[in-house]
């Protein structure tokens, strides 16, 4: 009575289910952008700076609803999977822009781990850093603020930068 481990589809075989029959559970990183950006407290592109990294890169972040204390970063609002999610509770927030080399700059640090972001544009950094001072407390938005969040942060995007516009107009 030796347990062997098999393949997805040779467990299907064996055990006579199908994955259809099962519910599974997305991984956190298999969340795709699309699915996340409708129902998000505030989206949008952000350059991001990780301390091991002298690069900056442009990444699409978004802070779902459902998960208001995670900021999920993809490539390009169309990624199937997430290049990395931080759980922000617990981070603490440096707002100064002189602290980042970028305009419109802010970092999140938590023990050793330092992440350098800014947006393109001062009105866009106050938005994110609503939402983001909230969770690192721990705090949920209200469903009136993040429905106001959505408005003025839903993108039309074409996988370039551009400025986000709003989904009413």
């Amino acid at each position: 009575n030796r347990i062997n481990k098999v393949c997805r589809d040779c467990y299907s075989v064996l055990t006579g289910r199908s994955d259809s029959d099962e519910k599974k559970k997305k991984g956190i990183l298999e969340i795709e952008s699309a699915e996340v950006s409708e129902n998000s407290i505030v989206c949008g592109f952000l350059h991001y700076l990780e301390k091991s990294t002298k690069h900056w890169q442009k990444a699409w972040c978004v802070v779902p609803k459902n998960e208001s204390l995670v900021l999920y970063m993809y490539g390009a609002p169309q990624d199937v999977k997430a290049q990395t999610t931080i759980p922000l509770l617990g981070y603490q927030v440096d707002d100064a822009s002189k602290s980042v080399e970028l305009p419109h700059g802010f970092k999140l640090t938590q023990s050793k781990s330092v992440h350098s972001f800014a947006a393109d544009s001062e009105d866009m950094k106050v938005k994110w850093l609503k939402v983001i001072k909230l969770a690192v407390k721990g705090e949920n938005i209200e469903p009136e603020e993040s429905d106001l969040q959505n408005q003025e942060l839903t993108a039309e995007h074409s996988g370039q930068s551009e400025p986000l516009k709003t989904a009413e107009s």
